[in-house]
């Protein structure tokens, strides 16, 4: 079940309850013998990633599936995407791996043998709580009652957001719902990247990415050239994976014109990765003002952002 983006509900209307919303990759889980199978919004097998999860709650009934964030947590105790991204582009993790990731559980879709999706989610997360004890890799987080104490409680601690849940939806798998409704701090999008910028006088360093947002024809909407926010390490890594997935044609309605007077070179690329982009609104033309990298998103994919997700 997923968010959709909208704006912090009524805090006098009773029937939300809020959560905060979590930087990390969403994952299922299914108990099995005492350990877990994890698997990603795509479907994939995460088990093998998060190894230091599989025995994370050996008490949860055989059948039970759970619904969370894998999220890695930086020595201040702040989420931090930066250190999960490694963790999700490697298909196999040592088991003592260094800096361990925690499974934030906040839904719950079968217990046992009983599926409870058609319960309240008030009623599901009760029986979660019950199931699922804290321990040293998973918790269980709580629900609040005052959505904007929450919201600007999780600003001041410089968390992603709010997410508020209607008390009595039911889950629905794979649906972006009305019934929850995502509210994040900063104004943040998640693009594809179409291709990229160089200069002449050094066409293979990188001067800006171009991202867009995919169309009904499968091509991208140009929304603007990023030239800030990446670390001198990420630079690298998106540079080595272009090589890999160049192409010769502009994936873009209304692709940018190099700058003459710079002699800037264009670089298309196949519309394979993502990443959030921080912006303060829209220019003149329309394309993003100040857009700067907040992070490269590995576990996201062309259709992810075709459905809405990131904020």
């Amino acid at each position: 079940m997923l968010a959709s983006p909208g704006v912090l509900p009524d805090t006098a209307d009773p029937s939300w309850a809020y959560e905060v919303k979590w930087d990390g990759m969403r994952v299922l889980a299914t108990a099995s013998h005492g350990r877990l199978r994890l698997t990603s919004r795509a479907g994939t097998d995460a088990t093998t990633r998060f190894p230091e999860l599989v025995g994370a709650v050996p008490g949860l009934p055989q059948g039970s599936v759970v619904d969370g964030e894998v999220v890695a947590f930086d020595p201040s105790g702040h989420p931090s995407f930066a250190l999960l991204a490694p963790r999700i582009q490697r298909a196999r993790v040592d088991a003592t791996v260094s800096r361990p990731v925690t499974y934030v559980v906040f839904d719950l879709l079968r217990l046992g043998s009983s599926d409870v999706i058609d319960l309240p989610y008030a009623e599901r997360r009760a029986l979660l709580a019950d199931a699922v004890p804290d321990g040293p890799r998973v918790v269980v987080p709580e629900s609040f009652d005052d959505g904007a104490a929450l919201f600007a409680t999780t600003e001041a601690q410089r968390l992603e957001g709010v997410v508020a849940k209607r008390r009595e939806s039911r889950y629905q798998p794979g649906v972006r719902s009305a019934d929850w409704v995502k509210v994040p701090h900063r104004r943040t999008r998640s693009l594809v990247i179409g291709g990229w910028k160089a200069r002449a006088d050094s066409p293979t360093r990188l001067a800006s990415l171009l991202v867009g947002t995919p169309t009904d024809d499968g091509m991208l909407r140009y929304e603007g050239a990023v030239g800030s926010g990446l670390s001198g390490a990420e630079t690298r890594a998106v540079i080595d994976v272009f090589g890999d997935i160049a192409t010769e044609s502009s994936g873009f309605h209304g692709h940018p014109a190099p700058d003459q007077q710079r002699g800037d070179v264009l670089h298309w690329v196949e519309p394979l990765l993502v990443v959030d982009v921080e912006h303060l609104g829209r220019t003149a033309n329309d394309l993003l003002r100040q857009p700067t990298v907040v992070r490269l998103r590995p576990d996201l994919t062309y259709a992810d952002v075709v459905d809405g997700e990131g904020s």
